[in-house]
């Protein structure tokens, strides 16, 4: 029994290594440590703004390709997107790990940030689906993709002015687009980090605060993988930390 075991292992660690995780917003937290999680058993196509990190674990990790892209930059997000198409097809998991935001009381409001926090969280996912999967009929069963989020999404509280619009747009248009594509192959799932993560900015936020309050980027990893290898993919997922915010 113990053979076979580990024989379906190996079988289904060279299925997974035929498969493709896309993760869009690479940065030193979340977006680094899926892509250390997913190392070993997917091939990985890592975009972010900033090329230095990507260029690092590219370096380091097997099998993984490395996109500089803005997302908020539409004309530059298509071409990215149809490059990735064109050299790695079409991904089976997608994890969507962008964040804008706008900060500050509701008269020192940046619009322009605030416009640019919709490119970011809204329109450049929905520009994804359309390019990668431009008609209902070109998904391949399984598919899944996820929207790393935060309670801004749901229940905000007021100091999220600035974010909530948009982070509640984006999980609308999630749960829209699981409605429309979720039975020809494509679904989704928004997963809200419930907590301040154990990051730099964060830890200077809560300068006062112990370890435990922090929630960590591989226990965030962790999760967001074991929601993705579910039978059952949620719309709605969720960690939550010591530090959840009320």
């Amino acid at each position: 029994m113990v053979g076979a075991s580990l024989q379906a292992a190996a079988a289904c660690k060279i299925t997974c290594m035929n498969k493709t995780a896309l993760i869009v917003g690479v940065g030193e937290a979340t977006g680094q440590a899926i892509c250390r999680a997913w190392a070993e058993e997917f091939k990985l196509i890592m975009v972010a703004r900033s090329p230095n990190l990507i260029a690092k674990l590219e370096a380091e990790l097997p099998n993984a390709s490395a996109y500089q892209c803005d997302v908020a930059d539409r004309d530059a997000w298509q071409n990215c997107l149809q490059q990735i198409l064109a050299e790695h097809g079409q991904p089976d998991r997608i994890l969507i790990n962008t964040e804008c935001a706008a900060w500050g009381e509701y008269h020192e409001l940046s619009l322009a940030q605030l416009d640019l926090s919709f490119d970011v969280n809204v329109v450049s996912v929905l520009q994804l689906v359309q390019v990668l999967f431009p008609s209902k009929g070109d998904i391949p069963s399984g598919t899944r993709l996820m929207i790393s989020s935060s309670p801004a999404a749901y229940n905000p509280p007021a100091r999220f002015l600035g974010l909530a619009p948009s982070r509640v747009a984006q999980r609308v248009l999630a749960e829209l687009l699981h409605a429309n594509l979720s039975d020809a192959g494509l679904a989704f799932s928004v997963f809200s980090i419930n907590g301040a993560i154990n990051e730099p900015n964060m830890r200077s936020v809560y300068a006062d605060k112990p370890d435990s309050f922090f929630i960590e980027p591989s226990d965030i990893a962790a999760d967001m993988d074991q929601v993705f290898s579910s039978n059952e993919f949620p719309l709605a997922a969720e960690i939550r930390g010591e530090s959840a915010f009320a």
